[in-house]
């Protein structure tokens, strides 16, 4: 029934005559949450800059599927736009994914500053691949979430984690030593029931959102990763939109999309709170196991830079995390 949704949602589309200009984006982020609420209020600014000329028009809780199927529907018309994460950029332009590699940042300062330096890269990538950035968005850090503790990488060895479908990566996780099993995000609890897999990878407010005390309640307490978004449209789409409106729609999605960290930030650390009393443990890790988490990326840094992102923009980011180090 999914996949005659989705085509019927796609043929529709497709056959559809525009009202005005009508700027159709998916999103997998369900409603209610700070996604859906943010994106509403971005349509409700699209309406009011352009007296309504330009609408904003939303499909979320991955209405048109995960991520995978919002590019695919984009790249035939079904969709002009979505929400979307490094996870699902890097399919579009894998160099988007860089700032995603497990231990290349260690902290919301260091983030922000290679960051800044580097979106315009990103962004670059993303428009040779025909899709103009609207916004970026930080949403958090993932950690990992496991059945036994896990707070060492010998510790995660033993363990069956759950990593994103691209072949890529789970070459580069098995090419580690790790036992990796490739699961799509809307599998991921119900294969920690069953007993699958034993880690994932999530930001804590995920994991609470999920409910997946039960099974993995065991939380390493050091950031691998930081999770970033944007908001991308197709450039034909695009292009429809009166030249007059472009800039002040993309200035106002930015603002609103630049807005989500600080909500985030305050409604993960109650969401780690609730997690603690409901059984969660905390599991610290030292210095001297945080260089061995350290060492992991440098020895994973051939195998992302041959496998997924570019040497060239690989070695730009580390030289500006020294370069910020040394401040």
């Amino acid at each position: 029934m999914k996949k005659l949704f989705v085509f019927l949602f796609l043929f529709c589309s497709i056959i559809s005559s525009f009202a005005g200009t009508v700027i159709k984006l998916g999103s997998i982020a369900p409603s209610g949450s700070l996604w859906d609420i943010k994106l509403k209020e971005i349509a409700s600014e699209w309406k009011n800059i352009t007296n309504g000329e330009v609408q904003l028009k939303l499909y979320m809780g991955g209405t048109v599927g995960d991520e995978d199927n919002m590019i695919r529907a984009m790249k035939v018309g079904g969709l002009n736009a979505c929400a979307i994460t490094a996870q699902g950029m890097k399919d579009i332009a894998s160099d988007t994914f860089a700032m995603c590699l497990p231990y290349i940042v260690k902290d919301d300062d260091e983030f922000e500053y290679v960051f800044d330096k580097v979106k315009g890269d990103f962004e670059q990538a993303l428009d040779k691949q025909g899709f103009v950035t609207l916004g970026w968005a930080m949403t958090g850090w993932v950690n990992f979430f496991s059945r036994d503790p896990v707070v060492s990488p010998e510790d995660l060895k033993k363990e069956k984690i759950a990593i994103d479908t691209d072949s890529r990566l789970s070459k580069i996780w098995t090419e580690l030593g790790f036992r990796a099993i490739p699961l799509s995000f809307n599998d991921l609890v119900a294969s920690l029931y069953s007993g699958m897999i034993d880690t994932i990878y999530v930001t804590p407010l995920a994991a609470s959102a999920m409910g997946i005390m039960k099974t993995a309640p065991h939380m390493c307490d050091y950031k691998i990763a930081p999770v970033y978004c944007a908001v991308i449209v197709e450039k034909k789409a695009w292009n429809r939109v009166p030249a007059k409106y472009r800039e002040p729609l993309k200035e106002k999605t930015a603002e609103i999309a630049g807005e989500f960290y600080d909500i985030i930030k305050v409604d993960e650390a109650k969401a780690i709170e609730v997690m603690k009393k409901n059984g969660l443990q905390i599991h610290e890790v030292s210095d001297s196991v945080a260089q061995e988490w350290q060492k992991l990326s440098i020895d994973g840094s051939d195998a992302f830079s041959r496998e997924l992102i570019s040497k060239d923009l690989y070695d730009k980011i580390i030289s500006i995390v020294n370069e910020y180090r040394k401040k």
